[in-house]
């Protein structure tokens, strides 16, 4: 059965809408992830070591040109916990 395609990367919380589809990364047999390209590749992370913390701070710059820095750093804080990738891990 394959995987249900979530609304966003369930590691950075990239969107997955019409603009970013082609973002989904590849498990290793071909089929789509539930991750983004940006942060899995083949059925790996890219950066396996990277913390909540890590991905917050590289989502910063491009929520925060939207909504500002401070508001970006308190709700990436808040969102990035609750993804598949770090649910388990806190």
């Amino acid at each position: 059965m394959p995987k249900k395609s979530l609304p966003h990367c369930q590691s950075c919380g990239m969107p997955f809408d019409e603009a970013h589809h082609e973002f989904i990364a590849k498990e290793a047999d071909g089929s789509e992830s539930i991750y983004c390209t940006y942060c899995y590749k083949d059925g790996e992370f890219l950066n396996p070591n990277a913390t909540v913390e890590d991905i917050v701070e590289m989502g910063v710059p491009h929520l925060g040109c939207k909504i500002g820095k401070q508001a970006a750093q308190e709700q990436l804080s808040r969102f990035i916990p609750t993804l598949e990738r770090w649910k388990n891990k806190q």
